[in-house]
């Protein structure tokens, strides 16, 4: 049992750090609108984020236990998905913060 909470733990931690990346990134618009226009490319990819996160969202609500397995699975992609949006996002708007 100490390792499944470990492992629930560690999920939930790398969870929330990314999601704490994706924000940090998002920021680097400044609410500029055209910095704005420049990562609107990444807006697909994070809408299957958003939906899969309300999905996600719902099955906790309704029973964790039952449905532990695959929201921890979902937590990992989710997490995925974010460092990769967030890295786009970098990608695109560091250089600019740079000069």
């Amino acid at each position: 049992m100490i390792d499944q909470n470990k492992e629930v733990w560690t999920i939930t931690k790398e969870f929330l750090e990314s999601s704490e990346r994706l924000l940090k990134a998002a920021s680097l618009t400044d609410s500029d609108p055209i910095k704005q226009e420049m990562i609107s490319f990444t807006r697909p990819d994070f809408d299957k984020m958003m939906a899969r996160s309300e999905a996600m969202k719902i099955l906790l609500n309704e029973d964790f236990q039952n449905n532990k397995n695959f929201i921890l699975s979902e937590m990992v992609e989710i997490t995925k998905l974010s460092l990769e949006i967030a890295k786009k996002i970098e990608d695109k708007l560091l250089c600019l913060a740079q000069n």
